[in-house]
């Protein structure tokens, strides 16, 4: 199941599998997309910090009953519940802070980074581990690790199956910040804060633009600056961030 919890604007999401470090399996992919669309829902929600419960942050797949010999019913079976959940992360307005808090395997590498600011535990790790399993990548994980640590060491990672420690993968550039165990709530629900107090159209658009610039040609992608940045300067935000500016003073946005 997904815990849910609010303080103030900032939405916490919890995987709570612990037993099975949160493997994806049962109703749990179905629950993160309800999670997420009820968050979107609420007004007043401007961040959202996603972590696991546990020792582990997401272990994947859960194997088990009619997972081997599956054939196309797979396939089928992920159209319909991660790569949905993959592509709401990706496209939601709001940002997303993943507080790592312990190993992230097969499909879960794919679920932490889809989040936008990735914050790990320094005990975490990131593991790929198709390959010793037989199977093929998923989760997003053959485009994320390529956009972030390049392809001669996506290759490596997703062919070898060998775990990334979360310093290694912060030295990579693969994600933000790791922080000591004890400090990754804090830490994650401090940025997720920051966050929340931002402009949230400024924000959902910086989101949208960062991801469609890398599929788009410079010619598109300067075409969809300049709309964005029409939107942006019609915005009550817009004037209030510009009047904060100039009177040195913090601005306050209330997304309108």
């Amino acid at each position: 199941m997904v815990l849910t919890e609010r303080r103030g604007a900032i939405a916490i999401l919890t995987l709570n599998n612990p037993e099975q470090y949160n493997a994806l399996g049962g109703s749990l992919l179905q629950e993160l997309n309800a999670a997420l669309d009820t968050v979107l829902q609420e007004p007043a929600a401007r961040a959202i910090v996603l972590t696991g419960a546990g020792k582990g942050f997401c272990s994947g797949a859960q194997f088990g009953g009619d997972t081997f010999n599956a054939g196309d019913s797979i396939a089928s079976r992920m159209r319909g519940t991660i790569n949905p959940v993959i592509e709401k992360m990706r496209n939601l307005p709001i940002p997303i802070v993943i507080a790592m808090n312990g190993a992230a395997a097969g499909a879960g590498v794919g679920i932490a980074l889809a989040g936008d600011i990735v914050i790990a535990a320094r005990s975490a790790r990131f593991i790929l581990s198709f390959a010793r399993l037989g199977a093929a990548l998923d989760g997003g994980t053959s485009l994320f690790l390529q956009r972030s640590i390049g392809v001669a060491r996506a290759r490596a990672l997703a062919l070898l199956g060998e775990p990334l420690a979360a310093e290694t993968a912060e030295q990579w550039g693969l994600i933000w910040k790791v922080v000591d165990d004890g400090d990754l709530l804090n830490e994650a629900l401090a940025i997720a804060q920051k966050l929340a107090d931002g402009p949230p159209i400024s924000l959902g658009l910086i989101k949208a633009q960062i991801e469609s610039a890398w599929s788009s040609s410079l010619t598109d992608t300067l075409d969809g600056e300049a709309a964005a940045q029409g939107r942006a300067f019609v915005t009550d935000d817009l004037r209030e961030g510009a009047a904060a500016f100039v009177q040195k003073r913090p601005a306050r946005f209330t997304g309108r």
